[in-house]
């Protein structure tokens, strides 16, 4: 007896992570699979509908820098219209910085009513394509309680061309 208790105990000890991982949010869809199994608790979502974007080029040369130690930077503000009951997030900033590396985790800011999401300036003329494309876009943001952080720009399935 003393036996099965344990073999069964065991059992729903293994089981607890599967369950846990079945986590049901709108626009699950979009995030790629979780081959590490990471996403097991339910994260805080932002969800927003873009409707509008505004692209800035800036520079900007710092109080006691050298004339040549300007810094330029691209971004894009992505309004629109959250897609959660609840959300106050319906802003989001697309930051672009040369090469790959050392780029910043997604962060909510401003009190927590703006995204900033942080990409290599490679992928701005695919997400420009993607912006002035027909068909709806949607950014999304998903933190989990383990640190796990996803973001992401996406837009709905458009029926392909003939």
């Amino acid at each position: 007896m003393m036996r099965r208790a344990v073999v069964l105990t065991l059992g729903v000890l293994l089981a607890l992570p599967l369950a846990a991982a079945q986590v049901s949010l709108p626009h699950d869809e979009y995030l790629p699979e979780d081959i590490y199994g990471q996403r097991q608790d339910r994260p805080e979502q932002v969800l927003f509908e873009v409707q509008r974007y505004s692209l800035t080029i800036g520079s900007e040369l710092r109080p006691g820098a050298r004339p040549n130690d300007a810094q330029a930077s691209v971004s894009i503000l992505l309004e629109g219209r959250s897609t959660l009951t609840g959300s106050p997030v319906r802003r989001a900033r697309l930051q672009f910085a040369e090469g790959t590396g050392g780029q910043r985790g997604a962060r909510l800011v401003d009190d927590g009513t703006l995204l900033v999401i942080n990409y290599p300036l490679a992928l701005l003329p695919a997400i420009r394509q993607m912006l002035d494309s027909p068909g709806t876009d949607y950014v999304q943001g998903r933190f989990y309680g383990n640190g796990l952080i996803w973001a992401d720009l996406h837009s709905e399935p458009v029926a392909a061309a003939d």
